[in-house]
């Protein structure tokens, strides 16, 4: 398995570990850092030691950070504690079409609340720039909330061109800088953004932990979002994740004079990535192709089907969109933002790179993509072609469905020319993938038929498995063919019932044009 996945998560640095070890075992380090004895006061220092380190990566003041349980819960915390401390009537706040799920929930929760949020369109290449900014600001706009990098397509907002433009007008900033911390030089000693949030997860740290840079000087003020014993200066309480904490620190230690080389490392993998891809035609880079972050490429490849391709590199760690989006089956709001259809959104892989991927994993990575986008290109086009392989069904297709989707043998186009050639062809559900199926018949016997189909592993199974049953058969055989008979003998579900019923229409078809004939 090659992992291409660092956008979603990261393995933990080699030196994280260690430094978390000591705060988790049965000795003194397990105590709380709010406890005045001995052990709670040296858990006091990691976790403030922790902190300067967060704070130095980014040129912060270490009481500028407030620990939280990631990029989520500090997003969460910027933009609707800064809301309700503003006790604006009639508030406005500005966003982004693009930005994470969890900022764009955030938002419609405070529309539900009254709070008037607008939300800018990218340009062409994803960037929301000053200008755009500029046009939408109102009089009662209170906060601007804009991510730094996108995470789907590595695109990197004008956030050094804006912060000024908002300081100057008394506008809060918020900049989510989950994908930009540790992979793009952040100096908030020279960028003046009010709230800054962090997840340790993204940049090899441990998951469960993040910050958020509140400056002091001029002073971002929030309401707290999560009462208690009025931990860190009363905007988060709860007792600290000392070891948690500390392996954020350590993540971001490590990282300290060296984000800059790292992400000259990472920007030549993904070039490589997209010299290597773009060889194929057809393929559309989405996003910027300069000002983008040097850890993610994302691309579209036309005609094939999103699902069908993302189960052929199920040997490639790699996603379709962002991970906390991945769990729903519609394309990507991010892509369909930049005007790309939903099936070139659908037919989209991200891939993003970290400090362990090497360029044998790159030339390998893209070896198999191009491989998968010509074989289902080939079967979309009635073109014979061989399976790149046989791959373990580790996304749990049915095997009657799996063996035939890798091992299609009734690909084909029949010659217009032939006589008794008959074909019929039907969209699927989502009207940008369909199947076909055209055969020869003589004497009310079907002498050959074949397939084409763009559409998920199921439909091309399906595809194959009507070939196989009517090939040799006398013409009779194609009225027995039912969307029962076919989610049965290739053990389909409910979820995928509409493709056994792709198949029932399109024999259907057949069945009319050999009575017409």
């Amino acid at each position: 398995m090659i992992y291409l996945d660092h956008a979603a998560t990261t393995p933990l640095a080699d030196s994280v570990l260690p430094a978390m070890l000591p705060w988790m075992g049965q000795d003194a380090g397990f105590a709380n850092p709010a406890s005045s004895h001995a052990p709670g006061r040296a858990a006091r220092a990691a976790v403030e030691r922790a902190r300067q380190q967060v704070a130095s990566l980014i040129g912060a003041q270490p009481a500028e950070i407030i620990w939280t349980s990631g990029a989520t819960e500090s997003n969460n915390l910027a933009i609707k504690g800064a809301l309700e401390f503003s006790a604006l009537k009639d508030a406005h706040v500005l966003s982004s079409r693009t930005e994470h799920r969890c900022v764009l929930d955030t938002c419609r929760w405070l529309e539900t609340r009254g709070t008037r949020v607008s939300y800018l369109k990218p340009n062409a290449d994803g960037r929301i720039t000053v200008e755009q900014v500029m046009a939408a600001l109102r009089p009662e706009t209170a906060l601007v909330s804009l991510m730094w990098v996108n995470n789907e397509t590595g695109a990197m907002n004008y956030i050094a061109a804006i912060a000024p433009v908002l300081r100057e007008r008394g506008i809060a900033l918020h900049v989510d800088a989950a994908q930009a911390v540790g992979k793009i030089e952040v100096g908030l000693s020279q960028i003046p953004i009010d709230l800054l949030s962090i997840s340790a997860h993204k940049l090899g740290g441990p998951k469960g932990v993040g910050a958020l840079f509140v400056r002091k000087k001029p002073r971002a003020r929030l309401a707290p979002q999560m009462h208690g014993g009025g931990h860190e200066w009363g905007m988060r309480s709860g007792t600290l994740a000392t070891h948690q904490i500390v392996g954020l620190g350590a993540a971001c230690d490590r990282l300290h004079g060296r984000v800059a080389s790292l992400a000259q490392a990472l920007s030549a993998l993904r070039e490589r990535m997209y010299k290597a891809l773009g060889e194929l035609p057809d393929v559309h880079r989405n996003g910027a192709q300069t000002h983008v972050a040097p850890h993610i490429l994302n691309l579209s490849f036309e005609g094939v089907d999103g699902e069908s391709l993302r189960a052929g590199l199920c040997d490639l760690a790699v996603s379709s969109g962002s991970a906390c989006s991945s769990a729903t089956a519609e394309p990507s709001y991010v892509l369909r933002a930049l005007g790309r259809s939903d099936a070139l959104a659908d037919a989209s892989l991200r891939f993003s790179f970290g400090e362990n991927t090497s360029e044998a994993d790159i030339d390998q990575a893209a070896q198999r993509v191009f491989e998968e986008v010509r074989f289902l290109r080939a079967i979309a086009q009635g073109k014979a072609s061989v399976s790149p392989g046989a791959l373990s069904n580790v996304l749990d297709y049915p095997a009657p469905v799996w063996r035939r989707f890798r091992n299609p043998d009734r690909i084909g186009a029949i010659e217009s020319s032939m006589v008794g050639r008959i074909c019929a062809t039907v969209d699927d559900f989502s009207g940008h993938g369909q199947l076909s199926i055209e055969l020869v018949s003589v004497q009310g016997q079907v002498q050959s038929a074949v397939f084409s189909a763009l559409g998920c592993p199921t439909t091309i199974a399906v595809g194959q498995w009507i070939c196989e049953q009517i090939a040799w058969q006398p013409t009779s055989v194609l009225s027995q063919i039912k969307a029962q008979a076919i989610a049965k003998a290739l053990e389909i579900g409910e979820s995928r019932l509409q493709c056994a019923l792709m198949g029932e229409d399109v024999v259907k078809r057949l069945n009319e044009q050999l009575r017409e004939s």
